[in-house]
């Protein structure tokens, strides 16, 4: 049955996007009723840690939430502004984040291809309430937005890279990835020089070099999250070891951390080596892409996709402090690549990917908050909690291989 009318609308057309509408507000309100529950209310905790640094920022103090770029303090302050204060600073910021949240699927969303939403609505809602509640999901935006219009805004998907870097860091890796083909990929890098250095600069000036170097500082200060894959072994030998010899703790950096144990050293060398080869496999997939694309079509677009996915997989798994969050950094190039996705030797492969990404999102969710206390638990670490976490980390690392391979895959010369 066809719905007549100037947009020749059919009933696919309608239900789609309104079953979309329902799916996002079944899940968020699934959030927000956990959050509910003495057990894992504390995930909002992180909302009123912003806004109590932030109201101190609003009364003149200056040597607080150094930990943050500068740029990044300024998008909170302005939400804080926008809330009027400390008072009523909470229900605004996850307001504001539920609407980027909303924002990003809206931006996924496709006539006759919906699948790329549909994932975002998934992913960020398996991952529950500390998607709206840290301040992650920005820069996780803002590499979906560069995944999904590098090929038809080039420029706005090199500044969205530029403004995430100046926000998290992290995103400047991401750069490398969409030079290919330079004639083109020059104004992807013109975009990230003007939003990312702009904003630099704007800190340098405003906060000196000192304030802005903090972040890397405060980082490479940081020790071994209880969480993050170079921790794994350790935490698997606590808890099933029955040993006392690993101590947890949660340090001033506000994270819990294995602080004193057998192999702490040898893990946090560990983690700084596989930086080490995330930023070589960054420059590898740069090269790759340059080599492979003269000019700019759907093999390129899904190429620079998959580069993307792969270094930010690879970053996930090296990093020392992987915190929960930093999973939704891994939402937008999956969710690009289900709306772009052209090439027919592609399709199992992205469906694998959105497939198991959704699983890495729930466990990550059993990992924190459900079984955070487990993970802490003193003496030992319990062994439930435990292997859930274990389990997590091997998808991750499974998938970073899989990732690379299929970016390798995708820069070939030859015809894909």
């Amino acid at each position: 049955m066809t719905v007549t009318g100037r947009a020749n609308l059919t009933n696919r057309d309608v239900l789609i996007p309104v079953g979309l509408v329902a799916l996002f507000l079944a899940t968020r309100i699934l959030i927000f009723r956990s959050l509910q529950l003495k057990a894992v209310s504390f995930v909002a905790n992180d909302v009123g840690y912003y806004g109590f640094y932030l109201n101190k920022l609003s009364l003149g103090e200056t040597d607080v939430m150094l930990e943050y770029p500068v740029p990044a303090v300024w998008a909170l302050q302005a939400i804080y502004w926008l809330g009027g204060g400390v008072e009523t600073w909470s229900p605004v910021y996850v307001a504001v984040f539920l609407a980027l949240d909303a924002v990003i699927a809206l931006l996924m969303y496709r006539r006759g291809n919906a699948a790329g939403s549909l994932f975002w609505i998934l992913f960020t809602g398996a991952q529950g309430a500390i998607v709206l509640h840290r301040f992650d999901l920005i820069p996780a935006a803002l590499v979906a937005v560069a995944c999904l219009y590098a090929l038809r805004f080039p420029k706005v998907a090199g500044a969205a890279i530029g403004l995430g870097a100046a926000i998290k860091l992290w995103p400047a890796l991401l750069i490398g990835a969409l030079l290919a083909p330079f004639d083109r990929g020059r104004a992807r890098l013109l975009g990230f020089i003007a939003a990312g250095f702009g904003l630099a600069a704007a800190s340098l000036i405003t906060s000196g070099w000192t304030r802005s170097a903090s972040p890397l500082t405060w980082q490479s200060d940081r020790g071994l999250q209880i969480e993050s894959v170079p921790a794994t072994p350790l935490m698997a030998l606590r808890a099933f070891t029955f040993s006392e010899r690993w101590t947890i703790e949660l340090t001033p950096f506000n994270a819990v951390e294995v602080t004193v144990g057998p192999g702490v050293g040898l893990m946090m060398g560990v983690s700084t080596v596989l930086t080490a080869g995330a930023v070589v496999l960054t420059v590898y997939l740069g090269y790759r892409l340059l080599r492979a694309f003269r000019v700019e079509d759907h093999r390129s677009h899904e190429a620079m996709v998959l580069a993307v996915l792969a270094i930010v997989l690879a970053t996930v798994v090296a990093n020392k402090t992987l915190s929960p969050q930093y999973i939704v950094w891994l939402g937008g190039p999956v969710a690009a690549l289900l709306v772009i996705r052209r090439s027919e030797w592609l399709r199992s492969h992205t469906v694998v990917l959105a497939v198991s990404m959704l699983v890495v999102g729930g466990l990550t969710q059993l990992v924190y908050p459900w079984m955070v206390y487990g993970l802490m638990a003193v003496p030992l670490g319990s062994g439930p909690e435990t292997a859930v976490l274990v389990l997590r980390n091997l998808a991750l690392i499974t998938l970073t291989f899989y990732a690379v391979w299929l970016a390798i895959r995708a820069t070939r010369r030859t015809t894909i």
